[in-house]
C-alpha cells in the first residue's frame, strides 16, 4: 500500500444522476458487507451488486477505504440527526427523560442495520486517524453538553469537556454491548439510562 493513500472523493457528485449513482454504490457496499464481511468486501462484489461497473465506482471512490469512510460519514449523518432532534425535543423535560430520548435515539441508528453498523465501527478505529474527512464528534459533543447545562443543578460534576466525552463514550458502549445481547429497546434503554444517571450523580474524584 502507498504510504500516502488517497482519503477523500475523486469527484463530488453535484448532478442528481451523479448522487443517484453515488447512492446506489453506497447501498450496494452496504449489502456486500451485511451479506460476506469484510472477507467479501472488494470493489468488484460491490460492483455486481450494485449493477454498475467497477470503473463507475472508481470515478468518485478512488479506493475501498474511501468508500468505507463515505458508509461511516452516512452512518453517523444519520446518528447525529437523530441525536439533534432528540435535544431538541428535550427542552423543558427532566433530566431521565432528556437522557432518555437521546439513548433512544442512539438505539434507533444502531439497530436499523446493526451488523452493518458493528462492521462500520471496527473499521472506523483502523480508518479514522488517517482520514481528513470531516467528523461529526465536535456537533455531538456540543449537543450533549447543551443538554447536560439545562440540568446543570441536578449534576454531581462540574460539565467540563471530560464530563461530556465521558456521557458519550459511556452511552456508546453501553448501547453496543445492548445491542450484542440482543435486549428489547425499552430494556437496553434503561440499561443505558441507568449507566448514564450512576455516573453523572456520582461525585467526581480526579486523581
Amino acid at each position: 500500500m502507498p504510504a500516502k493513500r488517497r482519503r477523500s472523493l475523486r469527484k463530488q457528485p453535484l448532478q442528481q444522476r451523479s448522487r443517484e449513482t453515488v447512492a446506489v454504490i453506497l447501498e450496494a457496499a452496504a449489502r456486500v458487507l451485511e451479506t460476506h464481511g469484510l472477507e467479501g468486501y472488494n470493489t468488484n462484489a460491490v460492483a455486481a451488486r450494485g449493477g454498475i461497473s467497477v470503473g463507475s465506482i472508481y470515478q468518485y471512490f478512488p479506493n475501498k477505504d474511501v468508500l468505507t469512510l463515505a458508509l461511516i460519514a452516512k452512518f453517523e449523518a444519520a446518528l447525529l440527526a437523530k441525536v439533534r432532534a432528540a435535544v431538541a425535543a428535550s427542552e423543558g423535560k427532566s433530566l431521565t427523560a432528556s437522557l432518555n430520548l437521546v439513548v433512544l435515539a442512539q438505539l434507533d441508528v444502531h439497530a436499523e442495520r446493526a451488523g452493518l453498523n458493528r462492521i462500520l465501527e471496527t473499521e472506523e478505529e483502523r480508518l479514522r486517524p488517517v482520514s481528513a474527512g470531516p467528523s461529526t464528534a465536535d456537533e455531538m459533543k456540543e449537543l450533549v453538553a447543551v443538554l447536560l447545562a439545562r440540568h446543570r443543578r441536578e449534576i454531581g460534576r462540574p460539565i467540563d469537556d471530560g464530563t461530556v466525552e465521558d456521557v458519550i463514550v459511556i452511552s456508546r458502549a453501553m448501547v453496543d454491548h445492548a445491542l450484542q445481547r440482543d435486549l428489547s429497546r425499552p430494556a437496553a434503554s434503561r440499561r443505558v439510562l441507568r449507566a448514564i444517571e450512576g455516573y453523572l450523580h456520582a461525585p467526581r474524584c480526579d486523581a
